[in-house]
């Protein structure tokens, strides 16, 4: 196929793809709401998700934390869900205090942990998590 015969729209959509899984290898946290959460939790085998809001300062010392593990393990989808913007989503799960990390398996909540944690709590946690697969 010569470069006149290529379709640019499609070759604008592959390019996007590949940006897409190249920094999902990279191990970077997605940002969710309401429309992606549920496709998020069932898309990974593992999946940890950060509840959160921007006037929560706990929640804001967390978020290098998650930052540092996404990178640490890219095999596992992390994820942040502003629980004020998805209120619907933190009260399926029962969410109440922030910050809170939900862990997931196969869709399915496994484990929580409540509060600004040390990272080797949360690490600890998804080891567990792991080492059953």
């Amino acid at each position: 196929m010569t470069q006149e015969e290529k379709d640019p729209e499609l070759e604008k959509l592959l390019n996007e793809k590949i940006k897409d899984i190249s920094s999902k290898a990279k191990g970077e946290v997605e940002h969710l709401d309401t429309n992606s959460f549920d496709a998020f939790i069932k898309g990974h085998k593992v999946a940890v998700v950060d509840f959160w809001a921007e006037w929560c300062a706990p929640c804001l010392m967390l978020a290098p934390i998650v930052e540092e593990l996404a990178s640490d393990y890219p095999q596992v989808g992390f994820g942040k869900l502003n629980s004020d913007e998805s209120p619907d989503i933190a009260g399926r799960y029962g969410v109440f205090s922030l910050p809170t990390i939900l862990f997931f398996k196969d869709g399915e909540p496994v484990d929580e942990v409540v509060g600004a944690v040390p990272r080797e709590e949360i690490e600890r946690k998804l080891k567990l998590i792991l080492g059953g697969m």
